[in-house]
């Protein structure tokens, strides 16, 4: 078997493992918040994440910023799960997402010398933080306060890829959010002016952008997509 395709299932099947493991350490940091217990939520869990890891094995491939973006698919699954569930982007869980992911990010930095790409994903993390800030202040119906908080470690991430990652994966958070609106709505599941949860838009936005970037950003974006 080719050494990709093996890294590919490998990190696949630890997905697998992780997923119950990444809910038992939500649970524990949010006690008094319900994750609820249907079996075949917690296997589309699973799945979602075996999914995901493997994409980002196919992404990454034998690298150093592969366990930096394993762990941000395993985290943003969880809050993806808790602001579905209880429209909540809890702190105890968002902080040490970008704290744990800035120091990942930093070791693949160090290992490969890209200290240019963790500047720009520092500025990234501060210009999507401030520019969801005043989204949220201009229209607090549309955006809360948790949304603004999660735009930091998901702004970090893409701007340490580039900034054409950066520019794709905030507008994709957003064509996401709202072509997820109109189908909720069309199917009467939500009315016209329900609230419905941003973060998994927002982390699905990032992930489309973190693994088919490059790609759109030759058609859209070619001057600012690189890696």
């Amino acid at each position: 078997m080719p050494p990709a395709a093996l890294l590919v299932i490998s990190c696949a099947l630890l997905g697998l493992a992780v997923a119950p493991l990444a809910l038992t350490v939500a649970r524990r940091l949010l006690p008094g918040v319900e994750l609820g217990h249907v079996r075949w939520h917690g296997a589309a869990g699973a799945i979602a994440t075996g999914v995901l890891f493997g994409a980002m094995a196919w992404r990454f491939g034998w690298s150093w910023a592969l366990p930096a973006f394993l762990f941000l698919c395993a985290a943003g699954l969880v809050l993806s799960r808790i602001d579905l569930q209880h429209k909540l982007l809890p702190n105890r869980i968002v902080v040490p997402t970008l704290g744990i992911g800035l120091a990942l990010l930093l070791l693949d930095a160090g290992m490969n010398q890209r200290w240019g790409n963790l500047l720009v994903a520092a500025i990234g993390c501060a210009v999507t933080f401030v520019l969801y800030l005043i989204l949220a202040l201009i229209s607090p119906r549309g955006m809360g306060m948790g949304d603004v908080k999660l735009s930091a470690p998901l702004g970090l991430y893409l701007g340490y890829l580039s900034i054409g990652h950066l520019i794709l994966g905030i507008a994709l958070g957003f064509i996401v959010g709202a072509v997820t609106s109109v189908l909720l709505v069309t199917a009467g599941f939500a009315g016209r002016k329900s609230a419905v949860p941003f973060g998994p838009s927002m982390f699905a936005g990032c992930l489309l952008a973190v693994l088919w970037g490059a790609e759109m950003g030759r058609i859209l974006l070619p001057a600012t997509v690189s890696r």
